[in-house]
């Protein structure tokens, strides 16, 4: 097992290229999404076969993580904000930027999972699940878009490049606040 040192060295690298892959998707290079995706699996994500880093080094559970959306409304009923903005006369989706105002646990595993495991980030799937497929690929959400002479369209775009890009935000403020 590697020494705590050699950990530090491998998040220090993620970190690395989360920053990385942030400035590329800004500069207008969104494929950097599945980057940030196999990324944050490695940092995250942990099952019976596999031990993330950031469980190794015994931080997961123990930092705090900053979210762009609130994820426990006042009520205390849990539920997901979009990870996205979504503007009614601008097709596609943007990601949220900024400094995250909510805390949260890391519920987002659906587009991480999804990107870095079937989608192409880690790993490329023969046939993607139908539910991610209309999602990313056949515009599964088709918000109403208007157009500058007022007319609705509907909008295909994916917002998984988005959402992702605004889990990239969070993750990184999540370990700068940690002195990361």
């Amino acid at each position: 097992m590697p020494v705590r040192r050699d950990l530090a060295e491998l998040l220090a690298e993620h970190v690395d290229w989360l920053r990385s892959s942030a400035a590329r998707f800004d500069a207008g290079t969104t494929l950097e999404s599945k980057r940030i995706a196999t990324s944050i699996r490695s940092l995250v994500h942990t099952t019976d076969s596999s031990t993330s880093l950031l469980t190794q080094m015994k931080l997961r559970d123990s930092m705090v993580w900053r979210s762009a959306v609130d994820m426990v409304p006042s009520n205390g009923e849990t539920h997901a904000d979009a990870l996205w903005v979504s503007v009614p006369s601008v097709s596609g989706f943007q990601p949220i930027k900024g400094m995250p105002e909510h805390l949260t646990n890391l519920s987002r595993h659906y587009f991480v999972w999804h990107a870095a495991n079937v989608g192409g980030g880690a790993h490329v799937d023969p046939r993607l699940p139908d539910h991610y497929e209309s999602l990313s690929r056949k515009g599964g959400l088709k918000p109403l878009r208007i157009n500058s002479a007022g007319n609705s369209y509907p909008d295909w775009s994916d917002p998984t490049p988005s959402a992702l890009r605004t889990m990239c935000t969070e993750i990184v403020i999540s370990f700068e606040e940690a002195n990361w």
